[in-house]
């Protein structure tokens, strides 16, 4: 175990990582909102727990946990007018956010270290710690599913009008899985910031985010397994395509766009995912039923 930690420890710890964010987007994108939001909520995490780490000598925990009430706070500040928002205008304002926060980190340079970043961050975050925040975000993410904000879910995501007719609130439940989202994106960005030693204002900016969409969509939006099913494929599969830089972006890109031509429901359409698919159809069928 030893050996294998120490020749695959960061992937391993980027995989949990990862994995982290996947849910983070699962949890809007199950709402039928495409945020493209998780980037500024990474940044926000990550900078946020950095600062009070190094410059205020708050322990790491209690420092990741006011990270992510941050986010938490900055997304429902935002969702407040955002989610009136619809389809393309609202992935549009998120993705804007998103830059904004990249641009203030470019330019805060008392706080960020602007372009530059800040180096030599202690390392606090490990495999055992993240282990045990992906455990419990995929707790959390499950007991959801099961409870009835879970069912008001899934009918929000069939048919929002019929789901608002039996009495559902619309905006409530997306601006708490809004919320739920950024505090996720935020725990996970609290936890970059002390993997690697650095951080700066282009690791959280939008091609992060697109790579964070991309988890949960070729996993498979429909299964609770997807979003870590596709962040971990995602994330191990450029290693085989260290040759070239330039030939691995191109065949990644090649590769999703076949995953969603070819695999609309992602990996989990394959036999031993189907059961879980099968479960929920199942459960939507009751609901149904018993409305």
């Amino acid at each position: 175990m030893n050996d294998l930690l120490a020749a695959y420890g960061n992937l391993i710890d980027m995989i949990f990582l990862n994995s982290i964010i996947a849910y983070s987007v699962w949890l809007t994108l199950s709402a039928n909102m495409f945020s493209m939001a998780t980037g500024g909520f990474l940044s926000l995490g990550a900078y946020t727990c950095v600062y009070l780490t190094m410059q205020h000598g708050l322990p790491f925990f209690a420092g990741a946990a006011a990270a992510a009430l941050a986010a938490t706070a900055v997304a429902l500040i935002l969702g407040l007018p955002l989610l009136r928002l619809r389809g393309d205008y609202f992935a549009l304002a998120t993705l804007a956010f998103t830059e904004v926060v990249r641009v203030v980190a470019l330019n805060w340079e008392s706080v960020t270290g602007g372009a530059l970043g800040i180096f030599n961050i202690p390392k606090y975050t490990d495999t055992a710690v993240l282990l045990i925040v992906f455990v419990l975000a995929v707790y959390f993410c499950w007991a959801l599913e099961h409870s009835p904000e879970g069912r008001a879910r899934r009918s929000m995501r069939r048919d929002e009008t019929p789901a608002a007719a039996m009495g559902v609130n619309i905006f409530t439940h997306k601006l708490a899985l809004f919320a739920a989202s950024g505090f996720l994106a935020g725990l996970a960005g609290a936890l970059a910031g002390h993997l690697n030693y650095f951080i700066g204002p282009n690791d959280f900016g939008l091609m992060r985010t697109i790579d964070a969409l991309a988890y949960p969509i070729l996993g498979g939006v429909n299964s609770l397994a997807g979003p870590a099913l596709g962040a971990a494929v995602f994330t191990i599969f450029p290693e085989f395509l260290r040759f070239s830089n330039q030939m691995r972006e191109i065949i990644l890109g090649a590769v999703f766009v076949l995953a969603v031509l070819l695999l609309p429901n992602g990996l989990t359409s394959f036999r031993g995912f189907r059961g879980s698919r099968r479960r929920e159809r199942r459960m939507g069928v009751r609901e149904k039923g018993g409305g």
